[in-house]
């Protein structure tokens, strides 16, 4: 759930099992203000600027209802996951556009930081994992 939140806000890092800092959307941040913790299957949101968690929600185009869907559905003992086609398609291309800014970069002959090389290579194995949920084989 924590997730479709962290991919929509600017200067993540987690900072511990399910918590995450953050810049907050609804208000011009410099510096991460937006504390977002995932407990017990709730998400919980602060922003030390007193910003309100349903106006944070706003900001990135989401609604607590986005954050709280109902029940997992089950078939034949397996979980089947129910995800929005936007949020899919968003995350997708956000992957997407590191490789290729990555690419860009290595083709004007700078190097990539080791940071940079281990973020390309999670953004690999998320469009591969894609894939492989699409039935696309690589």
């Amino acid at each position: 759930m924590i997730e479709k939140l962290t991919s929509r806000l600017d200067g993540v890092k987690c900072t511990g099992q399910g918590r995450y800092t953050a810049k907050c959307p609804a208000h011009p941040d410099k510096s991460p203000s937006l504390v977002a913790t995932e407990k017990e299957g709730r998400v919980l949101l602060h922003c030390f600027a007193g910003c309100e968690p349903a106006d944070v929600l706003a900001a990135v185009g989401l609604t607590f209802a986005d954050l709280y869907p109902g029940k997992p559905t089950y078939s034949k003992g397996r979980r089947t996951a129910q995800f929005n086609p936007y949020d899919v398609l968003k995350c997708l291309a956000r992957e997407a556009g590191i490789v290729t800014l990555a690419a860009a970069q290595i083709s004007t002959g700078h190097p990539l930081t080791t940071a940079d090389a281990e973020r390309v290579r999670l953004a690999h194995e998320r469009l591969r994992d894609a894939a492989q949920l699409m039935g696309v084989r690589l």
